[in-house]
């Protein structure tokens, strides 16, 4: 059993046969003992606590929220040993104020227990207050606005000379409304010209300021650094000749880690509140991906008067790690609604009059703009009409789509539980990636194609361990590439094989989630090499013996392939129910695809999913919310 007396670390000694041993992992123990040796009396109250915060943590929760659990069972255990059952919930806050641990938001004190009764580790709770704090400060601090409206709105047409036949325009929207505030988000399904519509608004904003604004890209991937940088080149070429603003833009995007300064093996970054990062603007694309300390790391760091601007889609998979920020940003507040004053001022900057509302409500205060026409996917397209029904939670209609003969850019195939994956995805594997790797053997394609090629296909997974995980699943096309005679039986290294870095080496400039494959390089006598794309574009190459932790990515898990996007996605859930499979991971997978999505899952595994979102315990937008409400 666990210590209760522990006093030094010496005597954290963790026994495996506690009872709990294996709900909560190593770490969440030692936070147990840790501060139950702060209470004097009701330990055992605490150090559950403690721990529940811990594991929480690990699952993405910010907090743990102490109404959901109090009176649980969490963990039913086996062999004759106890289960653990939360306290009723007026024992446990008298515990919890008792112990000299625990404080009020506020307080500095390790752990802090807020009002809505949310226990959290202190600096989580200081992030989420310091990136409330930010959005309270930009959005009433607005900007200056000497604009005369007849100019800017000659601009938006020049620069957003298309309109919305069907509705108000938000794209030009969303260029007024970066004007007016210096925090806005610009959020939207695949395919609704986020990325366009950004780097449109960045040439605007610099031709009417007239100034040398500085401008920094960043996401928080580096492959979504690179699509990102792709995105707005492609743009920028557009208006080339057109106007000399559009040289302003820069021409790298960088990860958010190297926009900070990484500190190697330190949480900390160079660029703090402190020393603060040279920027005008800022924008972060793929924001739904930023966790809760990142992005309070990186509100710090901004000059007050510097513009950000979150781009993302609300509606894909949080963050692996704690947080759901911008999801937790738009929330509360309902998309492309103004106040009176806002909504007249952007119609006279734009000619477009978005929705309003004459109560001063939160609800109007925060820019959210959510672009509402698709560019890639029409009203009959199978992939967005699925993935609509899957946002908004119609498992009938996902089942309707998904067994409809006629789309022929969805195919489902239902598995029963028991089924062999080699027998579910061998033909498609055979068709694409014996193809690829046959293109390489045959020297037909060097290596600025050979990242081309390989996005055009891929095998994404709900989950990572398990018979339909991602490890086990890249075991089996290594088999049946294989026995198709696509590879030669026991090479762990060979032409083509894609590599996944699974941890930052920030010496080598290579990242978790980096993707390189492997070629033989005709500069060096043939010999294997791993190639790279910088974030620059650039290609790159390494000594398979210099490579940091990786592992095999012909399937990787849907969150991994955040921030990408292939013309043909095979998605592979599971033959049985997991709680892993939600309504975000089943839309983000779906989503990946530009021109067809294969999925193979039980059919009661896709209802389940389409019935159960993402729920992350979190008091960012009551921070928000709340902090509006002060101000009243």
């Amino acid at each position: 059993m666990v210590k209760r007396e522990a006093k030094t670390t010496d005597d954290f000694h963790i026994d495996l046969k506690d009872p709990d041993f294996g709900y909560f992992s190593p770490m969440d123990h030692h936070a147990g003992v840790y501060f139950a040796s702060f209470a004097r009396e009701h330990q055992d109250e605490v150090s559950l606590a403690a721990k529940l915060v811990s594991r929480c943590l690990r699952e993405g929760h910010v907090c743990v929220n102490l109404d959901e659990m109090a009176g649980r069972t969490v963990y039913s255990a086996s062999d004759g040993r106890e289960d653990i059952t939360c306290p009723n919930l007026k024992v446990w806050l008298q515990a919890l104020s008792r112990a000299d641990c625990v404080g009020r938001p506020g307080d500095f004190k390790p752990l802090i227990l807020d009002d809505r009764h949310r226990l959290y580790f202190q600096r989580y709770q200081q992030y989420e207050q310091d990136i409330a704090e930010y959005i309270l400060r930009q959005i009433n601090a607005g900007t200056d606005d000497p604009m005369d409206a007849q100019f800017v709105r000659e601009k938006i047409q020049f620069y957003f000379p298309e309109s919305d036949e069907n509705g108000i325009d938000w794209q030009k929207t969303a260029a007024a409304a970066a004007l007016l505030q210096r925090f806005l988000v610009i959020t939207g399904s695949p395919g609704t010209g986020k990325t366009t519509t950004l780097t449109r608004l960045m040439v605007f904003l610099l031709d009417v300021f007239q100034a040398d604004i500085r401008i920094a890209l960043a996401a928080p991937t580096g492959k979504a650094a690179i699509r990102l940088q792709e995105a707005v080149k492609k743009t920028k070429e557009a208006f080339a000749g057109k106007t000399p603003a559009v040289d302003r833009i820069p021409d790298t995007a960088m990860t958010l880690h190297r926009l900070l300064g990484t500190i190697v093996h330190s949480p900390y970054f160079r660029r703090h509140e402190g020393n603060l990062l040279p920027y005008d603007l800022v924008v972060i694309d793929e924001a739904s991906m930023v966790d809760l300390p990142m992005m309070a790391k990186l509100m710090r760091a901004l000059p007050p008067r510097a513009r950000l601007i979150l781009l993302g889609d609300k509606d894909q998979l949080a963050s692996v790690d704690a947080g759901y920020v911008l999801g937790s940003i738009c929330e509360p507040f309902q998309p492309n609604l103004f106040t009176d004053a806002m909504a007249s001022r952007i119609a006279d900057l734009s000619g477009e009059k978005p929705p309003s509302t004459e109560v001063k409500s939160e609800d109007a205060r925060v820019c959210v703009i959510e672009l509402q026409k698709n560019y890639r996917f029409s009203g009959e397209s199978g992939i967005g009409c699925l993935s609509r029904a899957v946002k908004n939670g119609d498992a009938g209609e996902v089942y309707r789509l998904l067994t409809d003969d006629g789309r022929e850019d969805i195919l489902y195939r239902e598995m029963a539980e028991g089924t062999d994956p080699s027998a579910v995805i061998r033909q498609a594997i055979v068709d694409h990636y014996g193809a690829f790797l046959e293109e390489i053997a045959a020297g037909s394609v060097w290596i600025e194609k050979i990242f081309e090629r390989f996005e055009e296909f891929r095998v994404l997974c709900a989950l990572r361990v398990g018979l339909w995980g991602s490890r086990n699943l890249n075991r089996v096309i290594e088999k049946i590439l294989t026995a198709a005679g696509s590879l030669e039986a026991g090479k762990i290294l060979y032409p083509g094989r894609p590599v996944m870095i699974t941890r930052n080496h920030y010496h080598l400039n290579l990242f978790n989630g980096d993707v390189g494959i492997v070629v033989r390089d005709v500069e060096d006598n043939g010999r294997l090499r791993v190639f790279f794309r910088n974030q620059k574009g650039d290609i790159r190459k390494l000594s398979p013996g210099r490579l940091p932790e990786h592992e095999t990515a012909w399937a990787m898990t849907v969150h991994k392939s955040q921030g990408s996007e292939y013309d043909h996605v095979l998605l592979v859930l599971s033959d049985s129910d997991s709680v892993a499979v939600t309504r975000e991971l089943l839309y983000t997978g779906v989503t990946r695809a530009r021109n067809r999505v294969d999925i193979r899952a039980g059919k009661e595994v896709v209802s389940r999913a389409v019935n159960r979102p993402i729920q992350r315990w979190s008091g960012l937008a009551d921070a928000v919310r709340c902090g509006i409400n002060k101000e009243r």
